[in-house]
């Protein structure tokens, strides 16, 4: 008989009531697993970029867009926008 490695109460929820979903994975231990895993067969194990970092980037991609034309700013009035959703009738 093959065995868990898991106890039941982890994998299935709770034993007692019989009912119920397997428990959520916790994520951070995840990720701490998944990279002890790649430092073990000798792949390089990158840093997480930090959340404020990619905030940034982001903001400033979309700046970019801004000023080149290619994303419509908040700038306009309600009278100077396109209709959404286009319509084919006229106004």
């Amino acid at each position: 008989m093959v065995h868990h490695h898991k106890s039941n109460r982890a994998v299935e929820g709770n034993p007692d009531d019989r009912r119920g979903m397997p428990l959520r994975p916790n994520v951070d231990q995840l990720e701490r697993r998944i990279q002890e895993d790649l430092r073990d067969v000798g792949l390089r194990v990158k840093k997480p970029e930090r959340p404020a970092k990619q905030y940034e980037e982001i903001l400033n991609e979309v700046d970019r867009e801004v000023d080149r034309g290619e994303m419509p700013s908040g700038k306009m009035s309600r009278a100077e926008r396109e209709p959404y959703p286009p319509t084919r009738y006229d106004r």
